[in-house]
């Protein structure tokens, strides 16, 4: 269940959701959905299926094995490829990374043209 609580508070922050609206949401203590998230409480099927839809994400693409063999890793999926979802903190560093390639292009592109 820690592979459940650490993607759903990494789509949560994803959403600028705080736990205290979720787990209002919920109608829980936020103390009772921060045990969930930190993966000191397993939830329930129903209260996992609560969480999904305030998050908007399909619970089936949590649990989804890629073939009969192979559960899927998802420490080594950590930045939510299936999913898309990134911090902001992430989105900023990529949009920090593309301007500083496209400066270096324009340079290179200036230099070609000389």
């Amino acid at each position: 269940m820690k592979d459940f609580a650490a993607r759903i508070r990494k789509i949560r922050n994803a959403k600028d959701y705080t736990q205290e609206y979720v787990s209002m949401q919920l109608g829980i203590t936020m103390s009772a959905y921060s045990k969930i998230e930190r993966g000191i409480t397993d939830p329930s099927l129903s209260r996992m299926m609560q969480i999904a839809a305030i998050l908007e994400f399909e619970l089936s693409d949590f649990f989804q094995v890629r073939n009969s063999s192979e559960t899927p890793n998802w420490e080594e999926e950590s930045k939510f490829q299936e999913y898309g979802f990134v911090t902001r903190k992430e989105f900023a560093e990529y949009v920090r990374v593309v301007t500083e390639l496209q400066a270096k292009l324009n340079e290179i592109q200036n230099k070609l043209s000389q």
